[in-house]
């Protein structure tokens, strides 16, 4: 048995814990730059404003209908998101994020499996305000399927159980196939195509039929339906094939510093993901580009070999600085720019060369630059010579709440 932990309107949740006051009030989240609508609120959802919505072409219906509009804050997020996944390893047995807002528990041999999903569900709304729908089912899919019933449907309080695929099949005949786990918009078009307009309808369909329509990954879909466990959550972590940081402009960039202001903060950042994660990058492509809807158009990238894997920010942003001043064109309106780290290798397995030039000192400097930007925010110490305004910075003009980069930033309150 398997219980899907899914947080409910997470970025939108994630708001109104910090300002109680937007609750029950319509609320949406932007993409970066302010571009594109990313999260709603369920008073948003009922004015049938779209996912994914240009906020320019919504923006005054939003504003006749009271909305509260606010950028992205992805500092709040991501430490939301690490209380709720801490606090549901202490209510939950054998826990596996999924995604920033989701997480699966292997809830197999509980003798009590609903009292348990209730308590959590409220531990973690007590502990962190973020509310939670729990879904349970014998298969991944099925509770996932349970999940999305439970969060839209007020009648089962935030849980529904299967305890068997047969006592799933009258919720599957009002479920959407476009709400099951596993259909992207490629099978969500084709299903109704072929008559299959609910989760129920491809149980009736035999393995032949489901074969030739939907290949294995839709056998395997159909399985989980009927109760066979066919996916894993493999817990190991697997040695990512790329590490890429990248971001578009907060508006038009021409100068050569600005883009190399931009991409070796990216390479000081992804420097900073590797080592986090433990691993080493033996290519890096720095690139920038003009929007897709320029004239002229201006695509600048150029791929390094390095001679030895690293994760020291240093050398990425070394060698970034060099592929800018020889791939640079002046008079381009540049919109985005990014570096991308390819041939990743775990930097615990890696056999380091007999004439490298890396030396222990290298990365206790590494170590210690770390800490000290956790610990005082990444402003505190910085490589090189970085100008302190810097205009591509990604505009985020409805921000919330500044971001709580480091404890410095964080409001005192003084009670007598």
């Amino acid at each position: 048995m398997h219980a899907l932990i899914d947080c409910n309107n997470f970025f939108v949740s994630c708001e109104r814990v910090i300002n109680p006051r937007l609750e029950g009030k319509p609320v949406v989240i932007l993409s970066n730059n302010d571009g594109c609508i990313i999260a709603r609120s369920s008073e948003v959802k009922q004015l049938s404003v779209p996912m994914g919505a240009p906020y320019f072409k919504w923006k005054d219906y939003l504003k006749s209908h009271n909305v509260r509009v606010f950028s992205s804050n992805y500092i709040l997020y991501g430490d939301m998101s690490r209380r709720v996944m801490e606090t549901l390893d202490q209510c939950m047995p054998d826990v596996s994020i999924y995604s920033v807002d989701e997480a699966f528990s292997d809830v197999s041999g509980v003798a009590d499996v609903e009292t348990l999903v209730t308590n959590a569900r409220a531990q973690i709304k007590q502990w962190t305000g973020i509310p939670v729908s729990i879904g349970v089912g014998p298969t991944k899919t099925l509770a996932k399927a349970a999940n999305e019933i439970a969060k839209k449907q007020p009648e089962h309080s935030g849980t529904l159980i299967f305890d068997s695929a047969k006592s799933a099949l009258p919720y599957l005949k009002k479920l959407g196939v476009g709400h099951l786990w596993g259909v992207g918009r490629a099978f969500g078009e084709k299903l109704p195509r072929l008559g299959v307009h609910y989760a129920a309808d491809l149980l009736e369909k035999d393995d032949t039929w489901i074969k030739s329509k939907l290949g294995r990954p839709g056998l395997a879909l159909v399985d989980e339906l009927r109760g066979y466990e066919r996916t894993s959550l493999d817990t190991r972590r697997d040695v990512r094939k790329s590490v890429i940081r990248s971001r578009s402009f907060g508006k038009r960039v021409y100068e050569k510093k600005d883009i190399i202001d931009a991409i070796t903060y990216f390479a000081d950042r992804a420097g900073q993901k590797l080592r986090k994660e433990g691993l080493r990058t033996n290519v890096i492509r720095p690139y920038f580009q003009t929007s897709r809807h320029a004239t002229p158009r201006y695509y600048a990238s150029k791929t390094i070999p390095l001679g030895e894997a690293t994760n020291d920010s240093r050398v990425l942003v070394r060698e970034c600085i060099r592929a800018v001043n020889e791939i640079f064109k002046p008079g381009f309106p540049y919109r985005k720019a990014g570096i991308a780290c390819t041939g990743i290798v775990s930097a615990d397995t890696y056999q380091v060369s007999l004439f490298s030039e890396e030396s222990p000192e290298d990365n206790k400097l590494m170590t210690a630059y770390d800490a000290v930007r956790e610990r005082f925010g990444s402003d505190y110490i910085k490589l090189g010579l970085t100008r302190n305004k810097q205009d591509w910075h990604m505009k985020r003009e409805l921000l919330s709440t500044s971001e709580r980069k480091n404890i410095s930033s964080v409001p005192n309150v003084f009670c007598k």
